[in-house]
Protein backbone atom coordinates (compact mmCIF):
# COMPACT_ATOMS: atom_id res chain seq x y z
CA UNK A 1 0.00 0.00 0.00
CA UNK A 2 1.25 3.05 -1.13
CA UNK A 3 0.68 7.00 0.49
CA UNK A 4 0.32 9.92 -2.06
CA UNK A 5 0.05 12.04 -0.01
CA UNK A 6 2.67 14.64 1.32
CA UNK A 7 5.69 13.40 3.60
CA UNK A 8 6.67 15.11 6.89
CA UNK A 9 10.48 15.68 6.22
CA UNK A 10 11.22 14.78 9.37
CA UNK A 11 14.97 14.24 10.11
CA UNK A 12 15.58 15.50 13.04
CA UNK A 13 16.52 15.03 17.13
CA UNK A 14 13.52 14.82 19.51
CA UNK A 15 13.95 18.49 20.37
CA UNK A 16 12.68 19.63 16.56
CA UNK A 17 9.66 17.64 16.88
CA UNK A 18 6.81 20.10 15.59
CA UNK A 19 4.55 18.71 18.26
CA UNK A 20 5.83 18.93 21.86
CA UNK A 21 3.22 17.16 24.26
CA UNK A 22 2.42 18.92 27.62
CA UNK A 23 2.77 15.87 30.57
CA UNK A 24 -1.41 15.25 30.31
CA UNK A 25 -1.48 14.54 26.52
CA UNK A 26 1.48 12.38 27.44
CA UNK A 27 -0.52 10.74 30.24
CA UNK A 28 -3.72 10.55 27.73
CA UNK A 29 -1.75 8.87 24.71
CA UNK A 30 0.48 6.36 26.76
CA UNK A 31 0.44 2.83 27.04
CA UNK A 32 -2.59 2.62 28.75
CA UNK A 33 -4.92 5.01 26.29
CA UNK A 34 -7.74 2.84 25.21
CA UNK A 35 -6.82 1.97 21.40
CA UNK A 36 -9.53 3.63 19.60
CA UNK A 37 -8.60 7.35 21.52
CA UNK A 38 -4.88 6.47 20.68
CA UNK A 39 -6.03 6.40 17.13
CA UNK A 40 -8.52 9.29 17.06
CA UNK A 41 -5.41 11.64 18.56
CA UNK A 42 -2.95 10.47 16.07
CA UNK A 43 -5.18 11.63 13.50
CA UNK A 44 -5.78 14.80 14.55
CA UNK A 45 -1.91 14.98 15.21
CA UNK A 46 -1.45 13.80 11.27
CA UNK A 47 -3.53 16.76 10.43
CA UNK A 48 -1.74 19.52 12.65
CA UNK A 49 1.25 18.06 11.12
CA UNK A 50 0.01 18.31 7.41
CA UNK A 51 -0.59 21.99 8.21
CA UNK A 52 2.29 22.87 9.64
CA UNK A 53 4.17 21.43 6.88
CA UNK A 54 1.97 23.48 4.36
CA UNK A 55 2.83 26.45 6.48
CA UNK A 56 -1.50 26.94 7.20
CA UNK A 57 -3.67 27.35 9.69
CA UNK A 58 -5.31 24.11 10.41
CA UNK A 59 -8.81 24.21 8.29
CA UNK A 60 -11.06 23.21 11.66
CA UNK A 61 -8.63 25.21 13.80
CA UNK A 62 -10.86 26.92 16.42
CA UNK A 63 -9.08 29.96 18.04
CA UNK A 64 -9.48 30.17 22.37
CA UNK A 65 -11.50 33.27 22.73
CA UNK A 66 -8.83 35.23 25.38
CA UNK A 67 -6.12 33.05 25.03
CA UNK A 68 -3.72 34.37 22.14
CA UNK A 69 -2.40 31.89 19.96
CA UNK A 70 -4.53 28.81 21.64
CA UNK A 71 -6.71 26.89 19.37
CA UNK A 72 -9.05 23.58 19.51
CA UNK A 73 -8.70 20.88 16.81
CA UNK A 74 -11.30 18.12 16.84
CA UNK A 75 -10.22 14.70 17.65
CA UNK A 76 -12.26 12.00 15.42
CA UNK A 77 -15.05 9.97 16.91
CA UNK A 78 -16.09 12.40 19.26
CA UNK A 79 -13.30 11.84 21.89
CA UNK A 80 -13.14 15.73 21.99
CA UNK A 81 -11.02 18.41 21.33
CA UNK A 82 -7.17 19.00 21.52
CA UNK A 83 -6.35 22.25 22.92
CA UNK A 84 -3.33 23.48 21.23
CA UNK A 85 -0.67 26.62 21.27
CA UNK A 86 1.32 28.29 18.78
CA UNK A 87 5.07 27.88 19.55
CA UNK A 88 8.66 26.90 18.02
CA UNK A 89 10.99 24.05 18.49
CA UNK A 90 14.44 25.34 20.24
CA UNK A 91 15.47 25.72 16.82
CA UNK A 92 12.96 28.12 15.58
CA UNK A 93 10.94 26.09 13.79
CA UNK A 94 6.95 26.41 13.96
CA UNK A 95 5.29 24.13 15.76
CA UNK A 96 2.48 23.18 18.09
CA UNK A 97 1.90 22.42 21.87
CA UNK A 98 -0.53 20.03 22.22
CA UNK A 99 -1.74 21.01 25.77
CA UNK A 100 -4.90 18.49 26.59
CA UNK A 101 -7.49 17.10 25.41
CA UNK A 102 -10.97 18.55 26.11
CA UNK A 103 -13.91 16.60 26.68
CA UNK A 104 -17.75 17.64 27.00
CA UNK A 105 -17.71 15.40 29.98
CA UNK A 106 -15.59 17.83 31.47
CA UNK A 107 -18.13 21.08 31.60
CA UNK A 108 -21.29 19.05 31.84
CA UNK A 109 -21.34 20.14 35.74
CA UNK A 110 -21.31 23.87 34.13
CA UNK A 111 -24.95 24.16 32.20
Amino acid sequence: MTHDGPQYDYSGSDDEDPLILSPAMQQAIGPKAPVGLFNAVSVAMAALIEALELGIMPPDAMPIPGVPGAYLHPVPNDFGMIEYHDTQTPKGRPAYYLARIVSPEDFLNDF
